[in-house]
């Protein structure tokens, strides 16, 4: 792991998720002809989505004040008021998706949060894309009835 994330607390990110994905996936050495080998691809395929994730979302704001000095869409500064009803949005959005049954809130969030594609994630969850694209349409209706809910 050392070979694709350098940082030592990534390579310790991928062991982990790698031991969670075995555990979901309830995998019999037994059934498998080469289980270094198995082990050794499952891994360097999550150190790979680690380094995507980190390519799609290059910023992080460690103080939400550091917002305030981004223009919006309109070239305006944000405002205090608008940071602070987006993190009400993000947190009645948040409640939304504690919500989902689980198999459907795993695949919304490993293609919405950790930006994997539907196929990527039909292969971590076991299930076919079409599953993963019905996970993600009835989320998605889910969490913008929430929102409206809460707008109006």
């Amino acid at each position: 792991m050392q070979k694709y994330l350098p940082a030592r607390d990534e390579s310790q990110d991928v062991l982990h998720d790698l031991y969670v994905q075995l555990r979901k996936r309830d995998v019999d050495p037994r059934d498998i002809e080469n289980p270094p080998a198995y082990l050794m691809r499952m891994a360097t395929n999550l150190a790979i989505d680690t380094l995507r994730r980190h390519n799609r979302n290059p910023l992080e704001f460690a103080d939400p004040a550091d917002l305030a000095d981004m223009p919006d869409t309109e070239g305006r500064s944000v405002t205090p008021e608008q940071i602070s009803a987006d993190r009400q949005r993000l947190a009645i959005v948040g409640r939304a998706i504690d919500d989902l049954p689980p198999r459907c809130r795993d695949a919304f969030l490993l293609c919405k949060r950790d930006h994997l594609s539907p196929g990527e994630t039909a292969d971590i969850l076991g299930i076919s894309r079409n599953m993963v694209e019905k996970h993600l349409r009835h989320a998605l209706k889910h969490c913008r009835t929430v929102l409206a809910r809460h707008e109006n």
